[in-house]
C-alpha cells in the first residue's frame, strides 16, 4: 500500500533552489495500441537539442544512435531471444554510465537530508521520481523481464509531477519530516545504494572479464527497492540494515 497524498488545504509551495543535477535522461515509450512497455531512450545531454547521440534499450534488440556532421548513424545490438535475460556488453556499458550519474545524485541527496536543505530536496523531487521510474524500466528491459524488479518499484505517475511547483513534492518531504526516523532511514539507504551500485559496477557492469551468464546485481536490486519504497513512503515502510552494515 502506498501512502495517500492529501492535497486538501495544501500550503504555498516551498522554496526550490536550483542546482546542477547530473542524472541521465531516461525516456520510456509504450505501444500506442496495447499500452505495453517498448523501450527506454537513454541520453546524457541537458536537452533534446544538444544530444549528439543516444541509446535505446529494449527487451530484445538495442540501438546506438550517433549524430555527426555526416548524418545519423544507427548501430543495432541484437540479442538472441533465449539469451536476452543476460546483460549484454552494450547494456552493461549503458547501465554503467547511467549509474555514474546516479551515484553523485544520491550522495548530494544524503548530504542535503543531513543538513536539512529542504529547498534543494524539493527541487530534486521535480526530476528524481521520473528518473527512478525510468530506471525501473531500463533495468527490466536489460534483463528482458517485467519481474527483474518488484512491481512496487514501478511507482504510479499519480504520485509525482514534473513540476517546480508540485504540492506532491511538498507533501512527500513533509512526510519524511514527520514519520518516525524517516530521514535517518533515507540517509542510511542512500549510502547503502551507493555502496551496492559501486559493487555491481566492479563485479559486472565495468568488469571486462565478467561472465554474462552470472548476474551480480542481486544486492543492488534489494538496495534500489528499499530506496524507492522509502523515498515514496510505501507503507509499511521496509526494514533497513543497521547503520554501518550492508545487505
Amino acid at each position: 500500500m502506498i501512502a495517500a497524498i492529501s492535497l486538501a488545504g495544501a500550503q504555498t509551495p516551498g522554496k526550490r533552489t536550483p542546482y546542477g543535477i547530473p542524472l541521465a535522461k531516461l525516456s520510456v515509450s509504450f505501444n500506442d495500441q496495447t499500452n505495453q512497455f517498448e523501450k527506454v531512450k537513454v541520453s546524457f545531454g541537458s536537452s533534446d537539442d544538444d544530444e549528439s547521440s543516444y541509446d535505446i534499450i529494449a527487451p530484445i534488440a538495442d540501438f546506438e544512435i550517433k549524430v555527426t556532421k555526416d548524418g545519423r548513424q544507427k548501430i543495432v545490438h541484437n540479442e538472441l531471444p533465449d539469451k536476452a535475460y543476460m546483460i549484454s556488453d552494450f547494456e552493461a556499458d549503458v547501465l554503467n554510465r547511467v549509474c555514474k550519474t546516479m551515484i553523485p545524485t544520491l550522495e548530494t541527496f544524503e548530504r542535503d537530508l543531513q543538513h536539512e536543505r529542504w529547498d534543494k530536496l524539493l527541487y530534486l523531487d521535480s526530476f528524481f521520481p521520473r528518473f527512478l521510474k525510468g530506471f525501473y524500466y531500463l533495468y527490466c528491459a536489460a534483463r528482458n523481464s517485467p519481474y527483474a524488479l518488484p512491481k512496487s518499484v514501478c511507482i504510479p505517475d499519480s504520485l509525482y509531477d514534473i513540476s517546480l511547483t508540485s504540492p506532491k513534492s511538498d507533501e512527500r518531504i513533509r512526510m519524511w519530516q514527520t514519520q518516525n526516523n524517516q530521514i535517518i532511514k533515507l540517509r542510511i539507504v542512500s549510502k547503502e545504494l551507493v555502496y551496492q551500485i559501486k559493487e555491481w559496477q566492479k563485479q559486472e557492469l565495468d568488469n571486462q572479464r565478467r561472465n554474462p551468464e552470472v548476474s551480480s546485481g542481486k544486492k543492488f536490486e534489494e538496495a534500489f527497492t528499499l530506496f524507492v519504497k522509502l523515498y515514496f513512503n510505501v507503507q509499511p515502510l521496509p526494514d533497513i540494515p543497521p547503520e554501518g552494515q550492508h545487505l
